[in-house]
């Protein structure tokens, strides 16, 4: 509706007493050789000529010397001027509407989600292939844009990112953002951890926090955690295959408090696990089991870590 009003009052000046006889030259010349086409405003080629036939015919009456006006049709200057500028502004205005505006791509998103006890491997759109472990979530594009690759994670999941130098692939998860190109590594962030855990297997990875410009560069078998409470972090030399053992059904341990097993211990088993003697609960263990039952792996951490356990269904007391 605005733009109509300021293309009427536009030719509106040109019906005015004192307008300047060079914009009715130039509105005269751009009329004659106006394609309306492509506009698909009119049914046919004829019904085309026949309106601007009309419209030239007020024109000319209106701008030719007032002693020599072309007695056409007896109309008021008003009901011209108002008609030449009505179907002119319809014919400019469908123009407008019809040419064709670049819109940017809306990015619908899709979310997989993991129970406890329960895996999942997606393939994103890029081809990039991501392994969900227990109780997690990861949100992600239906299609990636042109620019980015983003996604979102909540818990742990391992990314095999397709090699693409133009769209770099990022992952989103607390406070970090992690930019690869394509690579593999895994991912840890439940909500009860009190660090962020990321471990490279393959390529590079650039590891930053929102809101600060510092970097952490990570190549294979480099580790980074990320202390949520203090910002803090540290970098490791360690085995990636200890931390993707996951994916094989294998439980790795590596000199882990016994209060993070057990939350591990819970989202592998869909268990409640409850520590009653405090002192055990930062106990140090490492043990390394597969594909064994609830009650063989408790057995093995009990030997090792000295504590007894009760399994009642799907609650388990340790003292």
């Amino acid at each position: 509706m605005q733009h109509r009003k300021k293309l009427t009052a536009s030719f509106r000046r040109l019906f005015v007493k004192n307008s300047d006889p060079r914009e009715k030259q130039r509105f005269a010349q751009w009329f004659a050789s106006l394609d309306l086409s492509g506009g698909q405003i009119f049914a046919n080629l004829q019904e085309e000529l026949n309106t601007k036939n009309r419209i030239a015919q007020h024109l000319h009456a209106h701008f030719s010397n007032e002693g020599h006006q072309t007695p056409l049709r007896k109309w008021p200057l008003w009901r011209t001027m108002a008609a030449a500028a009505a179907v002119l502004v319809i014919i400019a205005g469908s123009i407008w509407l019809s040419t064709p505006t670049k819109r940017p791509y809306q990015l619908v998103f899709e979310e997989t989600l993991t129970h406890a006890g329960e895996r999942k491997i997606i393939t994103l759109s890029d081809g990039s292939i991501v392994s969900l472990n227990n109780d997690s979530q990861l949100k992600y594009p239906r299609r990636f844009n042109d620019t980015l690759r983003e996604v979102y994670l909540e818990g742990e999941a391992f990314f095999e990112v397709a090699k693409n130098k133009q769209k770099p692939f990022v992952v989103r998860t607390g406070k970090l953002n992690i930019k690869v190109l394509g690579t593999s590594f895994n991912v840890r962030h439940y909500h009860a951890d009190k660090n962020i855990n990321v471990v490279v297997a393959s390529g590079k990875v650039g590891v930053g926090t929102r809101g600060s410009r510092i970097t952490w560069m990570l190549s294979p078998g480099s580790q980074l955690l990320y202390n949520k409470l203090t910002g803090d972090a540290a970098q490791n030399i360690v085995d990636p295959l200890d931390y993707t053992g996951w994916q094989r059904d294998e439980l790795i341990f590596r000199d882990e408090r016994l209060e993070d097993i057990c939350k591990r211990l819970e989202r592998w088993y869909d268990v409640r696990i409850s520590i009653h003697t405090a002192k055990l609960k930062d106990k140090r263990i490492s043990l390394k089991q597969q594909n064994e039952s609830l009650a063989t792996v408790l057995k093995m951490l009990g030997m090792v870590g000295e504590f007894k356990y009760r399994i009642n269904g799907k609650t388990v007391d340790i003292w």
